[in-house]
């Protein structure tokens, strides 16, 4: 009985864990934005990210790109998730982990999705599950509920549901599309993904 309960636990983490954010944000503005839009129209929108300890970052939509302002890093690394999400927490370790590991060619975001949460329970989260990169907490309406718009964006350029599964991580090569991953996946697969985009041969 105990390997079956255990077996079902391990399951769910490398699955991923179910969203529970309101999908409701952000849709009546997109109605209203998509109304006469021509053809072909590029669309550009900025997301204000605020990260728990004072960073402020901007990501511009442009297309299907996702441009990090002021940034030098080639690699961005977007991880939306929930902090009661068991396969969420797992995988903050391993993104530290790759952050410090790259701190030049990397840019890891949390972007969470996840209501009424005071800047002070993430940096609890941060502090627990070892999650030492910048974490977005632009979930209200002071900060126009841009990380939810952000993740609809995310979500539609991908063709997943907007209740998609978490934490689903999207790396971004110069602000276009170059993989992505939904569930607790090894850390393995993740800086082997890294190397690629990054032309690397060998162990770093």
């Amino acid at each position: 009985m105990k390997k079956f309960i255990t077996a079902i636990l391990l399951a769910s983490l490398f699955q991923g864990c179910g969203s529970s954010r309101s999908d409701e944000i952000g849709k009546e503005e997109e109605k209203q934005e998509e109304k006469d839009i021509p053809k072909n129209f590029v669309s550009k929108k900025e997301y204000q990210l605020r990260g728990v300890e004072g960073e402020t970052l901007t990501i511009v939509k442009e297309g299907n790109s996702f441009i990090l302002q002021n940034s030098s890093t080639p690699l961005v690394l977007l991880d939306f998730f929930s902090t009661w999400c068991p396969a969420c927490r797992g995988v903050a370790p391993h993104l530290a982990n790759l952050q410090e590991k790259y701190p030049k060619e990397l840019k890891v975001i949390g972007i969470l999705i996840e209501e009424n949460k005071r800047d002070d329970e993430v940096a609890q989260f941060k502090e627990k599950y070892g999650a030492h990169y910048t974490i977005s907490n632009s979930t209200s309406a002071k900060e126009n509920y841009a990380n939810f718009k952000l993740s609809n964006e995310m979500a539609s350029l991908l063709k997943l549901p907007r209740s998609f599964p978490i934490p689903l991580l999207v790396m971004l090569k110069d602000g276009k599309y170059f993989a992505h991953y939904i569930g607790a996946v090894p850390e393995e697969m993740i800086e082997s993904d890294i190397k690629e985009a990054l032309n690397l041969r060998g162990d770093k």
